[in-house]
């Protein structure tokens, strides 16, 4: 809670309580305030001005007051026989310099320059035409009002007004000078009814405009009935319409792991509008603690930064105990955008996500936190030069699973390209360009640093030896033509070069083992020598992928579906390289790789950031692919005109993939890979398959030869002979909701619009906050039933033995009531017959209070949490009572 009334504050300090004028005895109102006794309105002495009339009053009281006063009324206008006194009647208005005041009746004293204003009471008792005054932002109702142009104070009885998320009623009110407010009676409530049902009762306040409200004794209410021993000798309320520095209050609360706990307490610093800091921590009675610095810093039209560090210390049991744990974990959030309009040729971002192994373990708030167990960051640098076709990147990337442990870092990656340029075109050329004018070459370079290790050794026991590094540089030459008009011939030459800080040699040695077995022992000799490779890399492919139709119109005009249209896209290309050689042949070995006199081929960079682009002999692969769509042309059933029709999608697309290699010695047929989806429904069911065919058969022991799977299985069907079917994958979403309502995709939205406005200033600064406890306290009432379906089946049989999974997820909510919002996640697994992911939400709206209870049945962030509090950030974490169960205790 940062912004200026995000806080409340209970200081039970009785020996400092601010003294409070009780205006109530003051001497400076009468039981009619400004009006004094001799201001009785002479009935019989009273001039009628004809309606609807608009009169400035300046030159009388210029002296007096220095903005002209200007009234008007809808009924009537009415002098006194002196002309000291205007009586307007019937939305009278009354205005003076920033000060506006309307009412049914306005009494307006010209000598004494105050105003006296109220409402008309029906019989029933209601008031219509209550007193509005406004004075620049500001804006209030009351039942009356009375005012002093030129002391500027004023007297108002009942009224409201409110306080950023709170309301502030008040009995009688005096208005000082210095545009403070005197409160006697006052009530503040986050319940929007006049008569609302909880507040905390102020016998005396004193408001100071855009800056705090300073209370009395005080005590809740709750439904009329005064709970005088819940209640503070002295209160404080920041008001402030600007950011400002102040007091987090903690959260407290209970675990039996750690014990009674104070959470999220600290201090905000509001430096300024571009620059905002916050320091909190949480306390534990058994010994953990931890520390949160949240920092954000933006910079209009250049950049927006925020940038978090958290520490923390989990502690439990008790040292020597089978139970003891002890771990000391940190994390390292930073998020830098730039703004496009910044600078158009250079463009700097971060976003930097690490902790240690156990931090998410340990100490995360939520299921997907909990479950993440791999993380990324990179930070990148880009420059570009305007009106040049060249563009230089910088780059660090860090990638961290917490199941192994394990980081991969690459520190930098720089990268420096050219765009495509054409250098046999003319810069004036005209007209058709001839083949050699689409001749295109390029160039790209690349370096790379990178490293892999357990993140316990990264910046202990490892140094710069230990990372692997390495030059790359590319130019290809190339172009694209047609030839007879639907086959496209792609020659190209790429010129490639490698720079390797080192290369290594394998050598193998006979040996015998302990068992008089003979076997080769191969050794890698590194040498560190620097080495550059190069080659000159031909190809040409040729392609080909015309588009087939295929139509079936239906007959009958009565007929709901008109036609169904089937496209059927195959695609062939051909690519080729030569055997290079000598160029080549340098940068490989062979050494024996057993007893039996057979040797592996070996290239001497294979301990190189880059592989080297080409092997020994010549390559050539031959690839074919078909592609299908199926739709249905329908009549459109809610076109009255009964000509409207509408396209139905059967089948998006179903694609069959696979290769032949023109110079392998065997296996030359890749498998057949297969993948469809589609959408039905209006989008509401999406489906997705695939899989995998091997045309290769397995012999007895399970390994693959080099035979096909059609002759070996004669007694097979047909698509049993066709391959073996290694993978199978299926999955289903199904979507389903209440009628005339959309999926709810748009609920993440809100949510992030909600967590956004309760920041108030920048949407990238939200995570200032407990984003998990603002989207808990958003729910959706509007939406009465939302369902999410997902299923997913998985078959796997690389050999003999097959493997099957199955899980399906369940997701929505619903409302029981207006008032009342169920929702829930859970996951099953269906081959173990058993619940993994999993919650339920329940939310009870009570308009100015809420309940809410949120269930974690089964796994590791097994817990519940119950709470009923105000509504409202003001006092939400101060008017609650929660009972709750932490999953830190299942640990």
């Amino acid at each position: 809670m940062y912004l200026k009334f995000r806080y409340f504050i209970f200081l039970v300090v009785l020996t400092i309580c601010l003294p409070i004028k009780n205006f109530a005895q003051s001497k400076s109102f009468d039981e009619r305030g400004i009006v004094t006794s001799n201001d009785t309105i002479n009935s019989s002495s009273k001039l009628l001005v004809n309606d609807s009339t608009s009169i400035s009053s300046d030159n009388k009281n210029k002296s007096l007051i220095d903005s002209k006063v200007i009234y008007n009324a809808e009924d009537s206008i009415v002098l006194s026989n002196d002309s000291k006194k205007v009586y307007l009647y019937n939305n009278a208005q009354i205005e003076y310099g920033d000060i506006t005041l309307k009412a049914y009746f306005i009494e307006y004293d010209q000598e004494r320059n105050y105003v006296y204003a109220y409402g008309l009471t029906d019989t029933l008792g209601n008031i219509e035409g209550k007193p509005v005054f406004k004075e620049k932002s500001e804006e209030f109702e009351a039942r009356t009002i009375k005012y002093n142009f030129k002391t500027k104070k004023g007297y108002i009885e009942d009224v409201i007004t409110e306080e950023q998320e709170g309301f502030l009623h008040s009995e009688k009110t005096k208005k000082l000078e210095d545009n403070s407010f005197l409160i006697a009676n006052g009530k503040y409530t986050t319940c929007d009814l006049e008569h609302p049902h909880f507040y905390l009762h102020m016998s005396e306040a004193k408001v100071v405009s855009n800056d705090k409200i300073i209370a009395g004794p005080s005590y809740l209410v709750m439904f009329d009935i005064p709970l005088k021993f819940i209640g503070v000798p002295f209160a404080f309320f920041p008001n402030q319409k600007n950011y400002s520095s102040g007091i987090m209050v903690p959260k407290y609360g209970e675990e039996t792991k750690r014990g009674f706990f104070l959470r999220n307490g600290g201090y905000y610093f509001g430096i300024n509008d571009k620059m905002d800091l916050a320091l909190t921590g949480e306390i534990y009675s058994k010994g953990s603690w931890g520390s949160d610095v949240k920092y954000r810093f933006v910079k209009r039209y250049k950049f927006t930064s925020n940038f978090n560090f958290s520490y923390a210390e989990f502690l439990s049991g008790e040292e020597g105990e089978d139970s003891y744990l002890k771990s000391k974990d940190l994390r390292i959030v930073w998020n830098h955008t730039q703004d496009a309009k910044a600078n158009p040729s250079s463009k700097f971002s971060a976003s930097v996500n690490y902790s240690t192994k156990s931090f998410d373990k340990l100490n995360s708030t939520t299921i997907d936190q909990r479950t993440t167990n791999t993380k990324s960051s990179s930070i990148t640098y880009g420059k570009s030069w305007p009106g040049r076709p060249f563009r230089l990147n910088a780059k660090l990337n860090h990638t961290q699973n917490t199941n192994t442990n394990n980081v991969n870092l690459t520190l930098p990656i720089i990268t420096f390209n050219m765009d495509r340029q054409y250098p046999f075109r003319s810069k004036n050329s005209s007209g058709d360009t001839k083949w050699y004018e689409d001749i295109e070459v390029q160039y790209s370079s690349k370096m790379e640093n990178k490293i892999s290790t357990p993140d316990s050794l990264l910046f202990h026991g490892t140094s710069f030896s230990d990372f692997e590094n390495g030059f790359q540089h590319n130019i290809p030459l190339s172009t694209n033509f047609k030839i007879l008009k639907h086959f496209n011939l792609s020659p190209k030459v790429e010129y490639t070069g490698i720079l390797y800080p080192g290369y290594v040699n394998y050598t193998s040695t006979e040996r015998i083992d302990e068992d008089g077995k003979k076997y080769m022992d191969v050794d890698t000799i590194e040498q560190p020598t620097v080495k550059y490779a190069q080659m000159i890399n031909p190809s040409i492919s040729l392609s080909v992928g015309p588009n087939m139709y295929g139509m079936y119109q239906f007959k009958n005009p009565n007929s709901k579906i008109i036609a169904v249209r089937h496209v059927v896209t195959p695609s062939v290309s051909i690519s080729y390289r030569p055997d290079m050689g000598n160029m080549v042949n340098k940068y490989y070995g062979e050494y024996q790789s057993d007893t039996l006199g057979n040797m592996k081929e070996y290239s001497i960079f294979n301990n190189g950031v880059y592989s080297f682009p080409a092997a020994p002999g010549e390559s050539g692969q031959v690839s074919f692919g078909l592609n299908n769509n199926l739709e249905m042309k329908v009549r459109d059933s809610e076109d009255t005109t009964g000509t409207g029709t509408k396209k139905i999608k059967l089948l998006e697309s179903l694609s069959f993939n696979t290769s032949y290699n023109l110079f392998a010695e065997e296996f030359k047929w890749a498998p057949i890979s297969i993948r469809g989806r589609t959408t039905l429904f209006n989008k509401q069911v999406s489906l997705n398959f695939g899989g995998t065919i091997d045309t290769y058969a397995l012999d007895s022991a399970g390994n693959e030869v080099n035979r096909s799977h059609w002759f070996a299985n004669p007694d097979n069907s047909f698509f049993g002979r066709l391959g073996r079917l290694e993978r199978f994958d299926f999955s289903l979403n199904f979507k389903l909701n209440s009628k005339g309502t959309e999926t709810g995709e748009g609920n993440d939205e809100q949510i992030n619009n909600k967590l956004n406005n309760n920041f108030g200033r920048d949407p990238n600064i939200q995570n200032m906050y407990d984003q998990q406890q603002l989207a808990m306290t958003y729910v959706d009432f509007d939406i009465p039933w939302n369902l999410n379906i997902d299923y997913k089946f998985v078959y796997s049989r690389p050999k003999f033995e097959s493997t099957v999974t199955q899980t399906m997820g369940l997701s929505g909510d619903f409302s029981l009531t207006k008032n009342w919002k169920i929702s829930f996640r859970a996951n099953f697994d269906i081959e173990e017959k058993k619940l993994t992911t999993s919650s339920i939400n329940i939310h009870r709206d009570l308009h100015c209070w809420e309940m809410s209870f949120r269930w974690i049945p089964v796994g590791t962030m097994q817990s519940y949490t119950f709470q009923i509090n105000v509504k409202g950030s003001t006092l939400r974490d101060l008017l609650k009572w929660d009972k709750r169960k932490s999953w830190q205790d299942n640990l």
